[in-house]
């Protein structure tokens, strides 16, 4: 019993201190990043300034969220090939990251619409390529492989760094022709899930492009799996399935502004929704008009920027950096967004085996 007792205080003792000597590390999440529909790069004119400011924070690694680049959506006038867009986008965020020598700070990035077919109709293939050329050299090759036809390795994937754990689903490989409601409003949900049960990280992330709840009134780009039951109970159910697999967050972008919101599944777990769609693409302004059970917390329509998530052992500390377009001007938004960590099963079981080990030293010594 004295060994038993001696163990649970070391198991504890270093459980305490491992804990507490995880430093903190920070990572940036933006999306977006596209030129004005009259671009002749492609990509957005304060990009370059975005990247600068991001390199400046020395984060681990950034998330990009979609719509890296206009796609078919360009001034035709300039023939831009797509190959040259993503080129573009590279040299604009080499401050992050040297595509070149391949240093720096790494970036992982998802397609939004634009990275796919702007107006949301079947894909271009010339288009999927490029990108596919341009980034699946640079992000895991862990993603979804269920057909020729639906390979989604270099375009999904799923990644732990050190206590944070990212999936990134492409929303792009399902196009729905039916009548009335044509687009893409599904995902590999299932491989998303199987990714999220498998992790232990105390921190969980989703990416994609299409955020799934509504903030603002533009009902469409914000209902991915549809506005109809069918779609709503998809959402649904998918959602209790992140929460209970302890996602806190869903990163997303598509509307050009920054929006957070929260939102509980039916269990309780409270899901945070980020639109981070203000990484230089042309700014929307913010018009409220949320789902039921969705409380917006913060909003920005007037900035360029991105987030610094500050990632800590106990919890996750998200500031907004704001560009202002009119004298390029940064600044940091005064509301902040604080996630708790969830406990590593590991961590949990050795933290109970201390518990115990207290509990029978102090029975030993009980009178």
């Amino acid at each position: 019993m004295n060994l038993l007792i001696s163990r649970g205080w070391v198991v504890l003792t270093l459980l305490c201190l491992a804990e507490g000597a995880r430093a903190d590390w920070s990572f940036v999440m933006l999306g977006d990043t596209r030129g004005p529909h009259h671009t002749t790069t492609g990509v957005s004119p304060y990009l370059t300034n975005i990247a600068e400011k991001i390199a400046t924070l020395n984060p681990e690694l950034v998330l990009v969220c979609g719509d890296l680049v206009n796609g078919d959506d360009t001034n035709a006038t300039f023939s831009l090939t797509y190959a040259e867009q993503y080129a573009n986008w590279k040299t604009a965020m080499s401050p992050v990251f040297n595509y070149a020598t391949g240093t720096g700070i790494p970036i992982y990035p998802v397609r939004g619409n634009h990275d796919n077919n702007a107006g949301e109709g079947a894909p271009i293939t010339e288009l999927k390529q490029a990108y596919y050329d341009a980034f699946s050299p640079y992000v895991p090759t862990n993603g979804p492989n269920y057909s020729v036809t639906n390979n989604q390795i270099g375009f999904s994937y799923a990644f732990t760094h050190s206590n944070l754990t990212v999936v990134a689903a492409d929303q792009y490989f399902y196009l729905d022709q039916t009548p009335g409601d044509p687009g893409y409003h599904e995902l590999a949900r299932s491989w998303v899930s199987e990714q999220f049960a498998q992790a232990d990280s105390p921190y969980k992330v989703f990416m994609a492009h299409v955020p799934m709840f509504m903030t603002q009134g533009q009902e469409t780009p914000e209902h991915f799996f549809g506005k109809d039951a069918a779609g709503l109970e998809t959402r649904t159910n998918f959602w209790n399935d992140l929460g209970t697999n302890g996602v806190q967050l869903y990163l997303a972008g598509h509307l050009h502004n920054e929006v957070v919101a929260s939102t509980t599944n039916d269990f309780g777990n409270p899901i945070l929704q980020l639109q981070a769609g203000n990484g230089g693409a042309p700014v929307d302004p913010v018009i409220l008009q949320a789902d039921p059970g969705v409380d917006v917390l913060y909003t920005n329509g007037t900035h360029y920027g991105f987030a610094l998530a500050t990632v800590g052992a106990e919890k996750m500390t998200i500031d907004y950096y704001l560009l202002n377009p009119a004298d390029e001007h940064w600044s940091k938004a005064s509301y902040t967004t604080t996630i708790f960590a969830v406990p590593e099963p590991s961590s949990a079981g050795l933290f109970a085996l201390g518990l115990l080990a207290l509990a029978l030293r102090r029975r030993k010594n009980a009178p």
